[in-house]
């Protein structure tokens, strides 16, 4: 098993917020798993969260060039429902700004592989300057 836990995993909890970071680029991926699925009239089953390496396209072909090696997997928090989950999956995302904050020394380079907050597409086509802003 490749994530890092402060202690070992709840599996009494829903699932946990993740972030993955590129050792070598520094740039990373926040998201979320559960650690079961749970199906309609059928018997909660155990997810492949133990193996999971995030659903961005761009993450997963960056740790098939580089190396899983080059990559650290650590657990922020476990929620207890998927509520919570989702919540604080947007919530990390949104505090660490994945969408518009670039890796330092660059100009566009994303420091994120996020595309996504809380699973919709949000990448902006432009910054928003001062005089944007009506607040």
């Amino acid at each position: 098993m490749h994530w890092k836990f402060k202690e070992k995993p709840d599996l009494s909890q829903f699932g946990f917020v993740y972030i993955i970071t590129n050792i070598k680029t520094k740039k990373a991926y926040i998201g979320c798993k559960q650690y079961f699925n749970y199906r309609k009239g059928k018997k909660k089953a155990e997810s492949n969260w133990k193996t999971y390496m995030g659903s961005s396209k761009h993450l997963l072909e960056d740790i098939k060039k580089t190396g899983k090696k080059h990559f650290v997997f650590e657990i922020l928090a476990e929620f207890k429902n998927k509520r919570s989950l989702r919540y604080y999956e947007c919530y990390y995302q949104m505090k660490h700004n994945v969408l518009t904050t670039t890796l330092e020394g660059t100009e566009d380079e994303a420091a994120y592989y996020n595309n996504y907050i809380g699973g919709k597409f949000y990448r902006p086509v432009q910054e928003l300057s001062n005089h944007d802003c009506f607040l």
